[in-house]
């Protein structure tokens, strides 16, 4: 009686494991893209994500975070230097920095973020000033992209 058990409970181990490796193998074959990666050769990475980007130019976008404002962008030169400033519309640069554009296991092109130290979010300021990165190796500009710069007076002067 226990073999018979031990028996049936492992032929229902090796049914579901059949099962998930064929929805697994339905679902790489399903994801767009997925039978290009197979033929990729080793190494070629940089190449292919700069593909990807090729008919996009750089971007940036801002978010806040732990009360700071963070630039981050994509489709930039991998491995490549990029200068992100963050500029008021009077011309005031507020930010400016040169960094690294790194790999990113899900994006296309390098990517970067970095911590402005800046405040934010401003509430209630409007859009008063503008993100931007430059690529280096393309000498290409991003789009500017609008963002609001907190403004802080001080009452003593």
């Amino acid at each position: 009686m226990d073999i018979l058990a031990h028996s049936n409970l492992r032929r229902s181990q090796m049914l579901t494991a059949a099962m998930v490796t064929a929805m697994a193998a339905a679902l790489c074959l399903a994801a767009p893209g997925a039978t290009s990666a197979h033929v990729t050769p080793k190494g070629s990475r940089a190449a292919v994500s700069q593909v990807n980007c090729a008919p996009t130019p750089p971007w940036v976008s801002t978010y806040t975070f732990d009360n700071r404002l963070k630039v981050e962008g994509g489709c930039f030169t991998e491995n490549g230097r990029v200068y992100v400033t963050v500029k008021h519309n009077n011309g005031t640069v507020y930010f400016k920095r040169w960094v690294t554009a790194r790999d990113h296991p899900f994006l296309a092109g390098g990517w970067i973020n970095v911590d402005t130290l800046l405040r934010g979010p401003c509430t209630g300021t409007p859009k008063n000033g503008y993100a931007q990165a430059y690529d280096s190796v393309t000498e290409k500009w991003s789009p500017k992209y609008p963002v609001p710069i907190c403004i802080l007076f001080d009452d003593n002067d």
